[in-house]
């Protein structure tokens, strides 16, 4: 098991390559290794074509060669074959990267399921990369807050980034203005969650969006937010523990991933040991 180490599912598209060229610049700050995974889903695509393999390495050879003297650690490719998702999952609980990037297009169709299939069952955050990906830094980052209590596993995985890349961080909320006691409790979670960045010399801003109680609007907010201040990277949590949670933050993730332009972390939460 490598400490800090991040896979890259590749299939050579424009938005994989991006999550490639990512994961260099990320290893030059952070020393990690990266592991760049490509699935041949059809293995008589190799059977009629002997050169198959080496044309692929080629390929690989062809993505990581200029990015080489970027990465700060080892880096390992693999080639396998079967189902995508299966094989990216067999390879994460293999190696147990501390992250996955991955394009929105490693599936068979752009934007497709596949992205959301994998994050619903990978323990470590997920780094989906949009087509406008490819700044070589990470200058602000969105932290939407909700009322969940794995809000601290969130905070812990933006801290390490926006120190990483000395970040500014947007802690933003998208709420309905009707419930002035819920507006308040949210108010003073975002004033508390500023207090812990401002300790550590992160610097930070708070942005209450005023939504109506839709989740598809409010992703929309979040969203258009992150497009407004040209942000580089919205952090959310993807699953909860309760029914309720996980049917509210569930479906919030799936639209900001489906419509985001902004690159997203998406963090499964740890259940919380009594």
């Amino acid at each position: 098991m490598t400490k800090n180490q991040i896979l890259v599912p590749t299939n050579f598209s424009r938005q994989a390559e991006i999550a490639f060229k990512q994961s260099a610049f990320f290893s030059s700050k952070a020393k990690s290794d990266v592991f760049v995974l490509h699935i041949i889903p059809n293995l008589r695509k190799i059977d009629n074509n002997s050169n198959a393999i080496e044309i692929i390495q080629n390929r690989m050879d062809n993505l990581i060669n200029p990015m080489m003297s970027l990465i700060n650690g080892k880096i390992n490719t693999r080639i396998e074959t079967g189902k995508i998702i299966t094989q990216i999952l067999k390879t994460e609980r293999e190696i147990k990267p501390s992250y996955i990037f991955i394009g929105t297009d490693i599936g068979s169709k752009p934007n497709s399921s596949t992205t959301l299939r994998i994050l619903n069952h990978v323990d470590c955050p997920l780094v989906v990369f949009t087509n406008r990906s490819d700044k070589t830094g990470c200058d602000k980052i969105v932290l939407p807050l909700d009322l969940t209590k794995e809000t601290k596993q969130k905070i812990d995985q933006t801290i390490k980034i926006a120190k990483i890349y000395n970040s500014e961080v947007h802690i933003v909320s998208a709420t309905s203005f009707e419930d002035d006691k819920m507006c308040d409790t949210i108010k003073e979670q975002m004033n508390q969650v500023k207090s812990i960045f401002n300790k550590l010399e992160i610097k930070s801003q708070i942005k209450l969006l005023k939504t109506k109680n839709d989740i598809e609007i409010m992703a929309n907010e979040i969203n258009d937010y992150a497009d407004d201040i040209d942000a580089d990277l919205i952090i959310i949590m993807t699953r909860q523990e309760t029914k309720l949670q996980k049917f509210f933050v569930g479906s919030m993730a799936t639209k900001l991933i489906r419509k985001s332009t902004v690159p997203i972390m998406c963090i499964s939460p740890k259940i919380a040991k009594n």
